[in-house]
């Protein structure tokens, strides 16, 4: 037996929504007004916690985890352009920090270790 929501629990989410939409454009607005280095940091912080904390499970599709990826990287790209744009070191630095998280990843394998045994 399913439990479908009532009209009215659907209109409240809409405007939940609709509100957190609005609100994180202001913030986002207020924000590049100050520079445009704040606002394009915090949407790309933003598109990087996405793609961080939104995982999807991992007997879905491929497509599914792609995007993830497509979302981090863009996410973590913007941030690293907005450092290079304020100052170069800072851009190097974060270019340096995606080179040791990708050599920790291909280092920490041990599923795959396990399976031919």
């Amino acid at each position: 037996m399913t439990t479908q929501r009532t009209s009215w629990a659907l209109a409240r989410e809409a405007a939940g929504l609709f509100l957190t939409a609005f609100g994180l454009l202001g913030v986002l607005v207020a924000l590049g007004a100050l520079h445009w280095a704040a606002g394009l940091s915090a949407a790309m912080a933003g598109l990087l916690a996405t793609g961080l904390f939104m995982r999807p499970k991992p007997n879905a599709a491929p497509l599914a985890h792609l995007a993830r990826a497509a979302v981090c990287t863009i996410g973590y790209g913007g941030l690293t352009g907005c450092a290079f744009a304020l100052c170069i070191p800072l851009g190097w630095i974060g270019v340096a920090l995606a080179v040791v998280l990708v050599g920790l990843w291909l280092t920490t394998r041990e599923h795959e270790d396990e399976g031919a045994a």
